[in-house]
C-alpha cells in the first residue's frame, strides 16, 4: 500500500533559460490547477530520475525557443521542498540560448534578473533550484572549461545573487576574496569583481545593482573588442586554442582560418567546429605544425586572447602562444592580442598553472612530466593589443594597469578594535 508521504512527493524538471545574465521567468494562470499566478522557470511534471530528466528539461526548451541545439550551461542536484503538506523535487537545468527569441505561443514570460526570484511570489523551491544551477565561487575554481571573460561574468553573477540574500556587506567582502581566489590567475575577473566593490556603496543594495551594471558593461565591451579586431585585420587568420572574443572576431571577419588544436584539451577544436558550423573555411593542425603552416603560407595576421595582460605589455595565454608568436615573427606575421582593457592586471605577478600530469602520460615508468596551462609571450612579439577602445599601446596599458590597481584599494581597513 502506497504511504501518505509518497503519494503526496512531486516531482518537476525546473528549467531555466539564461542569457547576458537574466533568466526566463514564467507566470503561471490565474485559474491554473496548481500554484496559480506564481513564477516559474520552464517547468513541467516529471517521470522522475535525473536521466529523464534532462530529456524532460532539454524537450522544454526547444518548445520555448525552436531550437534544438541550445547548449546546456549546468544540470544541478535534485532539491526537496516542503510546502502546506506537500513535498516537491525539482530536477534544475540551466540553458543558455544565443539570442531571447521565443516561440509565439510561449505566454506571462519576462526576462529578468535571477535576484526577482527572492521578491516575486513564486512555486515552492524555486530559488533553491535556481541556486543549484547558478555559479559559485567553488564552480568557478574547478572550471576548466570556460575562458576568463566567461568566467569574470560568472563571477559578478555570483556577487549579485548573494547580494540579493545577506544583510552585511563583509559577507559580500568574504564572497569578493573567495572569487579572486578561485582562479588568481585570471586578472579580468579581479578587475571586474574589484570594480564592483569599490563602485559601491557599503550595503547588498549597491552591491546587487552594482554588479548587474558590470554584467551588461562587461559583455558589451568583450563584444566591441571583437568588432574591432574584425574592422582592422584582414585574412587569412592564424590562431590556436578557445577564446570567446576571437571567436566573435573571426565570425565577423569571416576570412580563412588556421587553429592549432591546443593540446592536451584541445580547445582548438571545439573553436574550429563553431566557427566552420556557421560557414567559416576553417583548417586545424597540431600545435606543434603551426610554425611550418606559418612558414609556408600568406596570413593576414596571427590573432589570440589573453586571460592575462601584465603592465609591461607581455601577455598570458594559452601554453603555445609563446612559441606560434616566435614563429610568427620569424615569418614576418603580425601577431594581435584581442580582448577587453578589463584584462589588464594591476601588477606584474604572473601565476603559471600545472594541468593535471595524466593529461599528458598515465603509464609507469619514473617520468617528470611538464603540463604548463599557460605561457608568457614577450610584449615585444606583439604588434597590437585590440580592445573596445582601439588599439592599446604599451602606456595605454599601463593608464589601465593603474586604474585597476586603484580599484582593487576597496578592501576595509582591519578593525583595530580588542576582542
Amino acid at each position: 500500500m502506497v504511504g501518505p508521504k509518497e503519494r503526496m512527493m512531486t516531482h518537476v524538471v525546473t528549467t531555466f533559460l539564461k542569457h547576458r545574465g537574466a533568466v526566463l521567468l514564467t507566470q503561471r494562470a490565474a485559474d491554473a490547477d496548481t500554484d496559480p499566478g506564481r513564477w516559474d522557470g520552464l517547468s513541467a511534471p516529471s517521470a522522475g530520475g535525473s536521466a529523464a530528466a534532462a530529456t524532460e528539461a532539454r524537450s522544454l526548451v526547444r518548445e520555448a525557443t525552436g531550437d534544438q541545439a541550445v547548449p546546456l550551461a549546468s544540470a544541478g542536484e535534485p532539491v526537496t521542498v516542503s510546502h502546506d503538506g506537500e513535498e516537491r523535487t525539482h530536477y534544475p537545468f540551466c540553458f543558455e540560448p544565443p539570442s531571447r527569441d521565443l516561440a509565439p505561443d510561449v505566454a506571462d514570460a519576462e526576462w529578468t534578473t535571477p535576484t526577482a526570484i527572492v521578491d516575486r511570489e513564486t512555486v515552492p523551491g524555486l530559488w533553491d533550484a535556481y541556486q543549484q544551477v547558478a555559479p559559485s565561487p567553488e564552480s568557478i575554481a574547478a572550471d576548466t572549461a570556460h575562458g576568463s571573460a566567461a568566467l569574470s561574468i560568472r563571477a559578478l553573477e555570483v556577487l549579485r545573487d548573494r547580494a540579493a540574500v545577506v544583510d552585511d556587506w563583509a559577507e559580500l567582502a568574504a564572497v569578493a576574496d573567495d572569487l579572486q581566489a578561485a582562479q588568481p590567475s585570471m586578472a579580468v575577473l579581479a578587475n571586474r569583481v574589484n570594480r564592483v566593490m569599490s563602485g559601491a556603496e557599503e550595503s547588498p543594495a549597491a552591491v546587487h545593482d552594482q554588479a548587474i551594471e558590470e554584467i551588461d558593461a562587461a559583455l558589451d565591451a568583450d563584444a566591441a573588442a571583437a568588432a574591432t579586431a574584425a574592422d582592422r585585420l584582414s585574412g587569412p587568420i592564424a590562431t590556436l586554442s578557445w577564446s570567446g572574443t576571437v571567436k566573435d572576431a573571426l565570425l565577423e571577419l569571416d576570412a580563412p582560418v588556421t587553429i592549432g588544436e591546443a593540446r592536451p584539451n584541445r580547445e582548438g577544436i571545439d573553436l574550429a567546429e563553431t566557427l566552420a558550423d556557421s560557414g567559416v573555411d576553417v583548417t586545424v593542425a597540431t600545435d606543434a605544425a603551426l610554425a611550418s603552416v606559418l612558414a609556408r603560407e600568406e596570413f593576414g595576421a596571427v590573432l589570440v586572447g589573453a586571460d592575462t595582460i601584465l603592465p609591461t605589455g607581455d601577455v598570458v595565454n594559452k601554453t603555445g602562444t609563446r612559441g606560434l608568436a616566435l614563429a610568427a615573427d620569424a615569418a614576418d606575421i603580425p601577431v594581435y592580442v584581442v580582448t577587453a582593457r578589463d584584462k589588464v592586471s594591476k601588477d606584474d605577478t604572473f601565476h603559471p598553472e600545472e594541468g593535471p600530469a595524466t593529461e599528458i602520460y598515465d603509464g609507469e615508468a619514473e617520468l617528470r612530466v611538464a603540463n604548463p596551462q599557460f605561457d608568457l609571450t614577450p610584449g615585444s612579439l606583439i604588434e597590437g593589443v585590440l580592445t573596445e577602445d582601439g588599439l592599446l599601446d604599451q602606456r595605454g596599458i599601463e593608464l589601465v594597469a593603474a586604474q585597476h590597481r586603484s580599484n582593487a584599494e576597496w578592501h576595509p581597513a582591519p578593525s583595530t578594535t580588542s576582542p
